[in-house]
């Protein structure tokens, strides 16, 4: 953007601001062009191509989830999962969801979870934000290790309207983290009435 404004000085804090006058938009800022030059590298790869994608199991015994264990996605995973299918185990990968160490910790998470190998299907999830809030999770080496993963993975990271290369390389890509829930889960009303 192009910005045209005025340098103040708060007095009373020793604050500087700056009082903006006009903002006019002068194309794609660097992060997007980096995200679309990366994006269409793993295009060309394939690593995003449907013929990759896993099933998920329709009744998984063990859900592993990597998110932050101090953020309200994973709370509202967990209370969905309860309500919806109270049988399966649960196993927390914690990691950071931003900030600088943010993209190793999800990939070390995921790679515990794959060594493990006690869980049929993960969730990876984080509540909304700003590109740069995002940004771990268009992390080169995080994407082909979710590529590699042998495990059926559900990304929930962020809003409706946010999209990371996790999703695409992901095998299902729910809305939001609840939504993750309720994909990785059938509903133990809906099985009741079947019964």
């Amino acid at each position: 953007i192009i910005v045209t404004a005025k340098l103040s000085l708060f007095e009373a804090k020793g604050e500087y601001q700056q009082i903006l006058y006009q903002i006019s938009s002068k194309g794609a800022g660097i992060l997007s062009q980096e995200l679309e030059a990366l994006k269409n590298k793993l295009t060309i790869e394939g690593l995003f191509d449907q013929k990759h994608k896993k099933p998920l199991p329709l009744f998984p015994h063990t859900i592993g989830i990597i998110s932050s264990p101090q953020g309200s996605a994973l709370r509202d995973i967990l209370i969905t999962l309860y309500h919806r299918f109270p049988l399966a185990n649960i196993i927390i990968y914690p990691s950071e969801v931003q900030g600088q160490n943010a993209a190793s910790q999800l990939i070390k998470a995921f790679n515990h979870a794959l060594h493990e190998n006690k869980a049929e299907v993960i969730i990876l999830a984080r509540g909304g934000g700003s590109i740069e809030d995002l940004w771990p999770f268009n992390d080169e080496t995080l994407i082909r290790t979710m590529f590699h993963a042998n495990i059926p993975i559900i990304t929930g990271v962020g809003h409706e309207t946010d999209f990371t290369l996790a999703d695409f390389v992901a095998d299902l890509r729910a809305a939001t983290p609840t939504a993750a829930a309720v994909a990785a889960t059938p509903d133990k009303h809906y099985l009741k009435e079947t019964l």
